[in-house]
């Protein structure tokens, strides 16, 4: 069929006007025409009963023309405007394979470090990354790939071009950053924009749910370990209010680890929040403008003004306020934009909103600095003593560890006047001690009593001196003591 690229039309133009203005009328009695030069524009009277039906017909007859057709309402006139088709270039799946391929890898290899980093075992070793592979990139690529594919069969159920799913490689710990497919041409109408939209959070969950009890199951298994985080910090993350929920049936012994397959249930219902987001393009961006019509647009702008605020709380969510923004706040009507979604339409927009608030943390993953911070108690002496020549002094300090790992610190003496001694130790070991600097070892959490005895020699001048106890690991701290001689 010739499309007219000018108003002012050739015989060959007014052809295909008619042929196309046949179709129309074999669908919707035509009252007025306009031609433009990107479009024809037809003016109809509409049955609101079979507007549905005839409308869907009329798309599918003009497909087959290569063109599209869409029907909007203004001051009380129904138009219908047909447009030529997007020009779409046959392509290739091999793309959609390398990311298959690049992301399979990464998952596996942030597997393979969630694996050693739960078990303890090397990294670099085939057990690791059969490890890492089975427990965690197998069932986060599921949850993944279900969901894509979800999106993809109802695309095709609704007679929609769409390809195949693209996955996106990633680093540690997530490995991907998800999955994506692309829509080929305009969607025909909100209830077709509702499918697509809420079928593939629906897809995702479904497989998340089985691969949360697997993983709290093997989590339950294992052992406890030491409460303190390892040497150089811990990713912390939220459990979303479902997960949680989970783990009321399946409870979560104090103190052991999640599992990594654990991990991947917690990344699927992550994915599963990120993509209900009610702004542009998203899951949730298409349930809303199927749901509210125009009137999305405003939801999404709270949207992206809520990810830009949730920033102050967690960096991570500036990302996504840039990604919808880059990617447009406002989404593009389906060709058929009159017709409700109805009682079935609403109730899948129900399911879309309570997936969100069930999967949505607002501060999903914090990273915690590792600290060696502790504190000094002065339990046994005094600070300001008064003493005779030739006396021998005891001291003991509570050293008290309020970081959150195990570490040690060093503890000598400083300013101690010539020909005094000294000695230091640990209550806990009082046979040992030393008169310069002494390691003492802080658990988590833990406490350790210094020994401290000075002795003044007989032949000492009276007058007040100052001994200064030095203790350090990252910080340091000094207790001053008074010796006063008489």
């Amino acid at each position: 069929m010739a499309w007219p690229v000018e108003a002012s039309m050739d015989a060959e133009g007014k052809e295909a006007v008619e042929r196309i203005k046949a179709v129309v009328a074999r669908h919707f009695p035509i009252y007025d025409v306009l031609v433009d030069f990107d479009r024809f524009a037809f003016y109809v009277n509409v049955d609101p009963s079979t507007l549905d039906t005839e409308f869907e017909a009329l798309r599918l007859e003009l497909k087959a023309a290569a063109v599209f057709p869409s029907i909007s309402e203004k001051a009380g006139e129904h138009i219908i405007n047909v447009t030529p088709a997007p020009r779409i270039n046959p392509r290739s799946v091999i793309v959609n394979q390398i990311m298959l391929l690049l992301t399979s890898v990464t998952t596996v290899y942030a597997g393979a470090v969630l694996w050693a980093s739960y078990s303890g075992s090397e990294l670099y070793t085939l057990g690791t990354f059969a490890n890492g592979a089975l427990f965690f990139a197998i069932p986060l690529m599921l949850i993944l790939g279900v969901h894509e594919l979800s999106h993809y069969l109802t695309s095709k159920r609704h007679g929609i071009n769409a390809s195949l799913p693209f996955f996106i490689p990633f680093i540690p710990p997530l490995g991907t950053l998800g999955a994506f497919i692309s829509i080929r041409e305009p969607i025909p109408n909100r209830k077709a924009l509702m499918d697509i939209g809420i079928s593939g959070p629906i897809g995702g969950f479904l497989v998340t749910i089985p691969v949360t009890i697997i993983g709290l199951w093997l989590t339950a298994q294992g052992e406890p370990m030491d409460p303190g985080m390892g040497t150089g910090g811990s990713v912390m993350i939220m459990l979303q209010p479902l997960f949680q929920l989970f783990t009321l049936i399946i409870p979560i012994p104090e103190n052991v680890a999640l599992h990594p397959t654990g991990f991947a249930a917690w990344v699927g219902f992550l994915v599963t929040a990120i993509n209900l987001l009610p702004a542009g393009q998203l899951d949730g961006g298409h349930i809303a403008r199927a749901a509210l019509g125009r009137r999305a647009k405003y939801v999404s702008y709270i949207a992206a003004a809520g990810m830009i605020a949730l920033t102050f709380f967690y960096t991570g969510w500036f990302l996504f306020a840039l990604l919808i923004i880059f990617l447009g706040l406002e989404h593009p009507p389906p060709l058929n934009d009159i017709s409700p979604i109805g009682t079935r339409g609403k109730v899948l927009g129900v399911v879309g909103l309570l997936l969100f608030v069930g999967c949505f943390a607002p501060i999903p993953m914090t990273v915690e600095a590792e600290s060696q911070s502790f504190t000094i108690d002065l339990v046994q002496g005094d600070a300001n003593m008064t003493v005779p020549h030739g006396s021998i002094i005891d001291y003991a300090f509570a050293i008290n560890n309020t970081g959150n790992v195990a570490f040690d610190v060093d503890v000598r003496l400083q300013t101690l006047p010539p020909l005094w001694g000294s000695s230091l130790g640990l209550q806990s070991d009082p046979g040992n001690m030393t008169s310069g600097t002494i390691t003492v070892p802080l658990d988590y959490q833990g406490s350790e009593t210094l020994l401290l005895s000075i002795t003044v020699p007989s032949w000492s001048a009276e007058g007040s001196y100052g001994v200064v106890l030095h203790a350090e690991s990252w910080d340091a701290h000094e207790f001053p003591l008074i010796i006063n001689v008489i």
